[in-house]
């Protein structure tokens, strides 16, 4: 199960790297075939592992928040959104990348991070508000949350920002994120992605954005809108809010309809 805990310090160590004999970038770690050639990562190609010279270079080493490991931030590492800890049972982000940076999650979590987010955002309901992601902070936000959602569903996945539409959820008392949508738009939107933290979950949020979402964004695009694989707990927010009714063998849609993975 994936996490972005952070981690709990840092140094900079010098790590050891193997420079390729032909191109002459580093790596930090050489998988030998049966015959002992190696294949470079950065060129592609196969030389022995002989020829590989030996290197030192200084690099950030972080405390696994988790598990305690001590982590280099070295190709090898390198997750989706940043260093993830080498410990596989861990499976921990240690930091996330932002340009030449590795920053803390708690810091990226913070509304205080992205404070334009705010200044654009819609009021779904008092200090709940909706903002559209628009900038690379916004995204950077965004791709931690959805590691947040893999953890309840696998099926939650990352996606090219130029494909599909989404929206941070806030609640700027608190400076809180507190979930996220995604959707496309074509002739019709449909919702792809609905995310609520765990400790906002049972306080009606949920319904909240959906039918802000629906009102501003799905319906002046259609009178119905489309859905995407939902759970189960989807299924019944939908049918409590009269998208859906669920039958005894299936789900079927009143104001929207089921479609296909994007």
């Amino acid at each position: 199960m994936l996490r972005v805990e952070g981690s709990k310090s840092r140094h900079v160590a010098r790590i050891r790297f193997f420079r390729c004999p032909g191109c002459g970038d580093c790596q930090d770690l050489l998988f030998p075939n049966a015959n002992g050639m190696v294949q470079c990562f950065a060129c592609n190609e196969l030389r022995p592992q002989s020829e590989f010279e030996v290197v030192q270079k200084r690099r950030i080493v972080a405390r696994c928040a988790h598990c305690g490991d001590d982590v280099p931030f070295a190709p090898s590492t390198s997750g989706l959104i940043g260093p993830l800890c080498s410990n596989f049972e861990c499976s921990n982000y240690l930091a996330v990348a932002y340009g030449n940076t590795f920053l803390e999650p708690r810091l990226v979590l913070s509304p205080t991070w992205n404070l334009g987010l705010g200044d654009r955002a819609q009021s779904m309901s008092g200090d709940f508000l909706l903002a559209r992601c628009l900038s690379k902070r916004d995204h950077t936000v965004l791709k931690v949350l959805q590691v947040l959602a893999m953890q309840d569903d696998h099926r939650f996945k990352f996606g090219d920002p130029e494909e599909y539409c989404s929206a941070l959820c806030i609640d700027t008392k608190r400076q809180k994120y507190i979930g996220f949508l995604i959707w496309t738009e074509n002739k019709t939107a449909i919702l792809r992605q609905l995310f609520v933290v765990k400790d906002e979950r049972r306080k009606g949020r949920a319904s909240t954005m959906v039918r802000f979402w629906v009102e501003r964004y799905a319906k002046p695009m259609g009178d119905k809108f489309g859905i995407e694989g939902p759970n189960e707990a989807a299924l019944k927010l939908h049918a409590k809010l009269g998208h859906i009714k669920i039958g005894s063998r299936q789900a079927i849609g009143v104001k929207c309809y089921f479609a296909p993975t994007f």
